[in-house]
């Protein structure tokens, strides 16, 4: 599903990853964890070609990204699910808009995006706030509006850059367990955290980054 090979990123001249190597297998569940600077973000931003590498090459679910012309971005991104850390909501559209925006953008019938959308909000316990504007929502429920718009699509990948940031201890729980389902399903998903917490209530592949370079691979605790 992603096979990264010899990568740096350099930002003004300061290098933020190091000749990262790694491979991670379809179906696959990895928690990338680090300090603060570490290049967590950095590396998700380039898995989804945000950004692109300053060297190297980075494969996603079959598609070279650090090549992908931008035409080519959309259909790269219909494969992958990004819940983001400042949520990036559409403040004008309500929480059922915001989950249905990308099913319809591909066509997805109206009748089908929120027959989708109204279970995953289900399920994260936002139903009832459908019809609620962002700015109308507490921080919490704002991290699961983009949860749910990221999970609604059913992508066969995932990258969550810190979801449970703004969640209390049992919405974590909740959404570690929504997650695990879905790479039960057969999605593979990368979840970047700081919180040990979580990485302990999971035996699962962590990924360390220090300096920007990949310190351990393994169970955790190390």
């Amino acid at each position: 599903m992603i096979r990264i090979r010899g990568v740096t990123k350099e930002y003004d001249r300061r290098q933020i990853l190091r000749g990262i190597d790694l491979s991670v297998d379809p179906g696959e569940m990895v928690f990338l964890t680090g300090p603060s600077g570490a290049g967590k973000t950095t590396l998700l931003r380039l898995l989804y070609a945000a950004e692109r590498p300053t060297q190297g090459e980075i494969w996603v679910a079959g598609s070279r990204v650090d090549t992908l012309a931008r035409s080519e971005l959309p259909h790269l991104r219909r494969k992958i699910g990004v819940i983001f850390q400042d949520f990036k909501l559409l403040r004008r559209k309500t929480v059922l808009e915001n989950v249905t925006f990308v099913l319809r953008v591909h066509g997805i019938p109206l009748r089908e995006a929120h027959r989708r959308a109204y279970k995953v909000l289900k399920r994260l316990g936002l139903h009832h706030r459908q019809s609620a504007l962002p700015e109308s929502l507490s921080g919490g429920e704002q991290q699961r509006v983009a949860i749910a718009r990221a999970l609604v699509y059913q992508p066969r990948l995932i990258l969550a850059d810190e979801p449970t940031g703004n969640l209390d201890a049992d919405l974590a729980s909740e959404l570690l367990s929504l997650l695990c389902d879905i790479n039960y399903q057969g999605a593979t998903v990368v979840l970047a955290t700081h919180d040990h917490a979580l990485l302990e209530s999971l035996p699962a592949r962590t990924l360390v980054l220090r300096r920007g370079g990949i310190d351990y691979d393994g169970m955790w605790p190390p």
